[in-house]
């Protein structure tokens, strides 16, 4: 993007903010990535694997596709958190967002934040990864009920903006914690299946009988220490797996076969 003229930039940018303006008027806790996309056709400014994407919020470069190791890395199919650790040894190795390649998994917090950064990225919040996941369509072809992890992509489990494995697959981790049971100065519920959430997606009330309205989804919680967040559920998840499946009680040093991570970007 450097070796871009400035008048080039400008005329790009201009075209950027007309196009979200206009989704903006249309959009309430809603996404539509496909004016920007069309705006930017001959030149996706997210680069490979990754697609622009319009939020209430505004706009973010969404990695289509869980993180996974990239070429520079010296492990590509991660097996154990030692894996992980001789890749980040390593700092040309970076994270991509492909398909048909095996997510990066036994990955902690600190890791994944440091391997979206590697990259120019970060892990999305709590409310943005919420409202992407939203546009899921049908979470019955989410890979739910396997014994590992599958390649990426390869399922139909794609939101309406091409977002792939939201559900399923990984649990991916979030940019938020836990402290005490408390998250946003707000007292977590007990552990149960979700019956309400608030626009974080957040598990607000539980229950002990699954709601269909929220996707027979569970939570689990904790009233102690500082917890991490992941969230959409694991490839052994079966219908505990969904947009609003979250568990807000794992250590921040988790590393684990079915936990990942997926990097997005501010515009």
């Amino acid at each position: 993007m450097n070796k871009w003229h400035k008048s080039t930039l400008v005329i790009f940018g201009a075209v950027i903010f007309s196009t979200v303006a206009i989704q903006a008027s249309d959009i309430l806790r809603n996404i539509d990535g496909n004016l920007v996309g069309s705006a930017i056709e001959s030149g996706n400014v997210c680069g490979e694997g990754a697609e622009p994407i319009t939020l209430g919020s505004g706009t973010l470069c969404v990695d289509l596709y869980e993180a996974s190791a990239g070429t520079q890395c010296p492990v590509s199919i991660l097996e154990t958190s030692a894996d992980t650790q001789q890749n980040m040894n390593v700092i040309e190795c970076t994270t991509q967002s492909e398909s048909e390649v095996l997510p990066w998994n036994f990955v902690s917090l600190t890791q994944a934040q440091q391997l979206c950064a590697r990259s120019g990225k970060r892990l999305p919040s709590a409310d943005e990864w919420y409202n992407l996941a939203l546009a899921m369509g049908n979470q019955t072809t989410c890979v739910t009920n396997g014994s590992s992890p599958t390649l990426t992509g390869v399922s139909d489990c794609v939101t309406q903006s091409g977002i792939h494995d939201m559900v399923g697959n990984v649990w991916e981790w979030i940019d938020a914690d836990v402290s005490d049971g408390s998250y946003n100065n707000r007292t977590l519920p007990e552990s149960g299946f979700v019956h309400l959430v608030d626009s974080d997606g957040v598990v607000v009330q539980t229950g002990s009988v699954s709601m269909e309205e929220y996707g027979s989804d569970y939570a689990q919680t904790s009233q102690e220490g500082v917890r991490g967040v992941v969230r959409g559920g694991y490839y052994g998840g079966g219908d505990d797996s969904g947009i609003h499946a979250q568990n807000l009680a794992v250590p921040l040093d988790l590393r684990t076969v079915g936990v990942g991570f997926r990097c997005v970007k501010s515009l």
